[in-house]
Formats: structure tokens, sequence, C-alpha cells
């Protein structure tokens, strides 16, 4: 599908990039030839995604970073440039939330997702920019697609991150100049090793769920992974300001209640 040295000199950051999502796509870009940086808070969590990724590429780095930290951001994006010499892309796919009714959620839990899902995003654009401004670059922000549209029991959650999808045009219009490309993908409910893990023993709520996708099925991480590296491409160089929705046709047809699912998921730490 991509030619097999297509980042060859490039330098990719992605936060969250240890576990799901953010693995999967730190693992098609590093076989694509680029340099990988990983960023995640937890310590565990690193070190195995680093053992994983290290059997694909040497040129990789594991940097402990709590996105809602300013100063630690701005030590992934200095050691980065210290270790590989710059950055071309960034994938900002940390994100956390759970699942409530709004009026259940309290001022704490708010600022928390707040600060991960926007404030982080906001801090990594910023610390990258400074980085991409002599050679362009290409920011891609996950999203969810119940930032497109309401999402009951993630009202928190959808709040930031279509705070980010405002982010992404605003940014894909400032930064345009520099030749950088800023785009955000918004999966669905993707089976990540993590989400099947949870439903395993869900499978009424799967069928239910399932129930709720045109296309009858969730997406696999090597889906959203496959648009990242189109996106962090030189075939994307005329995208800018875009949003994707990775979903099977979920954002068009039926939307389920997610207070109604609350207590079969273990919430979010």
């Amino acid at each position: 599908m991509f030619e097999k040295k297509l980042f060859k000199g490039k330098v990719a950051v992605i936060t969250g990039g240890a576990t799901g999502i953010g693995k999967e796509i730190a693992a098609r870009l590093a076989r694509l030839g680029a340099k990988i940086v990983i960023a995640g808070r937890k310590e565990g969590h690193l070190k195995s995604g680093y053992g994983e990724l290290r059997k694909i590429t040497r040129n990789i780095m594991a940097i402990k970073t709590d996105i809602r930290n300013e100063q630690e951001v701005e030590n992934l994006f200095r050691q980065t440039k210290e270790k590989f010499g710059g950055i071309d892309i960034l994938v900002n796919n940390a994100g956390g939330q759970f699942i409530a009714p709004f009026e259940k959620i309290s001022t704490n839990g708010l600022d928390a997702v707040v600060k991960t899902n926007l404030y982080g995003t906001w801090f990594c654009c910023r610390e990258a920019v400074k980085y991409m401004k002599n050679n362009g670059g290409k920011i891609i922000n996950i999203v969810h697609i119940y930032a497109i549209r309401a999402a009951p029991g993630l009202a928190h959650s959808g709040a930031a991150r279509a705070g980010v999808i405002n982010l992404t045009k605003s940014l894909a219009l400032e930064l345009a100049k520099h030749k950088i490309n800023v785009n955000a993908i918004a999966p669905g409910i993707t089976a990540t090793q993590g989400f099947n893990e949870e439903m395993v023993n869900n499978k009424k709520m799967i069928e239910q769920l399932k129930a709720t996708i045109p296309l009858q099925r969730f997406a696999g991480p090597g889906e959203i992974a496959n648009c990242v590296a189109f996106l962090s491409s030189s075939g994307a160089d005329f995208i800018t300001g875009q949003i994707i929705a990775i979903d099977g046709g979920q954002v068009l047809g039926n939307w389920p209640d997610f207070t109604a699912f609350g207590p079969l998921i273990k919430k979010s730490k």
C-alpha cells in the first residue's frame, strides 16, 4: 500500500504511542522508515511498548511525558531534536475520558479530561511548530466521532475534542505559510487490545454497538494507522484543515446513548 521507505529520514512523535491505536500508528510509521518517539505517562506501558517497537526499528526513543504539563512537553520535543535532529510528524493521539451522565461529572473530572484532550494537544502543537517552521511538517490530531456529533455520557470529552477540531482548522490556516499541514482523524469504536479485553464478557453489548454502525463492525487499529500514514506523506501535501471520520458510517447512522453502557465499561483513570 505504501512505499517501504516512505518516511526514511523523517522523525515522528506519537503521544500515547505505547498502547492501542498509538502503538499501531508508531509501528506503521516505523515500518515505513520513520524514526519514532513515543510519549506516555505510565512507565510500565512505555517500557512494554518500547520493547515491542524496538523489534521493528532501532531508531526509537520513549520519553515519559504528561502532556498536561508544559515543561514535560517542552522536554519531549527538546530531547527529540537532540536525538534525531528535528520533528517532521506529530500525532496527537494521547487522550482520556470516562463515561458518566453530565450532572454526575465533577469539576475535577471535567478539568482532567479537558487538560488531557485539549490542553495537551495545544501544548504539543505549540512545541512541535517551533521545530517545523523552517522545513514544514505534518500534524495529525486523533479525536473521536463523538467530537462531531452529540454523545450522551461523554459530554465532557466530546466538548474537549470538539475544541481540538476547531484548533485543527485554525492551525491549518495559521501554519499554511510554514508548509505545515494540520488534519484530524475521528475514529469510531476501535477494536484495540484493551477494548477487546474489556468487552470479552459483554457479547450482548458488542452486538448492540455494532448495530449502530452501518458497516456492522468495529474499526481495526491498522485502519487508523493507514490514514495517519497517508496524511503524513507527500501524497497529502494539499490536504489541510480536514476532519476524517473512520467509523464505518456510524456518524451518519444510529448513535448509542453511552450512559446505558457506563456500568459495563471499566472507567478510564
